[in-house]
């Protein structure tokens, strides 16, 4: 489903980011600016703000409870720069 038409951003766009996010920094806080930051994107006209902010929380809120449940493991980021230098 498309949330930003502007950007054509899908829904299942918002939830990759939100996983890459709170995969890193498990307390970061989710904001439609980061998003669209990560994406590489910028709200035009940001009618789909309040939308986004929606996906941001429920999705997010998904996400931390697996990472607390320990289903999704949050990611080293000192582990991940060091993999990404030996490369």
């Amino acid at each position: 489903m498309i949330v930003c038409s502007c950007n054509v951003i899908t829904r299942r766009d918002v939830e990759l980011v939100i996983e890459e996010i709170l995969g890193d920094d498990p307390y970061a806080v989710l904001t439609p600016n980061l998003l669209y930051h990560r994406l590489g994107r910028r709200g035009k006209c940001c009618g789909c703000f309040p939308h986004v902010s929606r996906i941001l929380v429920e999705h997010g809120t998904l996400v931390r409870q697996a990472i607390d449940d320990g289903a999704m493991p949050a990611r080293d980021p000192e582990r991940t720069k060091d993999s990404s230098e030996a490369a």
